[in-house]
């Protein structure tokens, strides 16, 4: 029975971060979806009169890239919306865009409805 699944764990994920859901079917793997515990950075905001300023910037990613650490993480996603220009600049700046769309998808209770 085939046990390797088509779709790669991802780099720099701790194993304990991520596990495989896999369905069989009488050939073998049927399907997968990987799930991640990652942390994720959002909604960066930098009050007026600090903006520029590279101390206040250092003293909050730090303390975010902390938290991480302490979860085992080794890196962070960063999300930026489009109207958040400063978490875009900083994503930019300090990390690899990824080429995909992030969903919030709601699991239990009513279901999605499309507008």
């Amino acid at each position: 029975m085939e046990r390797e699944t088509p779709m790669p764990l991802m780099p720099y994920t701790q194993p304990s971060n991520m596990t495989v859901c896999v369905v069989e079917g009488d050939e073998g793997i049927a399907a997968t979806v990987s799930t991640l515990r990652v942390t994720h950075l959002e909604g960066l905001w930098v009050k007026p009169e600090f903006r520029g300023n590279a101390g206040v910037m250092r003293a909050l990613l730090r303390q975010a890239f902390a938290l991480a650490q302490v979860r085992g993480e080794d890196w962070v996603f960063g999300g930026a919306a489009h109207d958040d220009p400063a978490m875009r600049e900083y994503g930019a700046r300090l990390g690899r865009k990824v080429d995909m769309d992030l969903y919030a998808i709601r699991f239990g209770g009513e279901a999605c409805r499309q507008r």
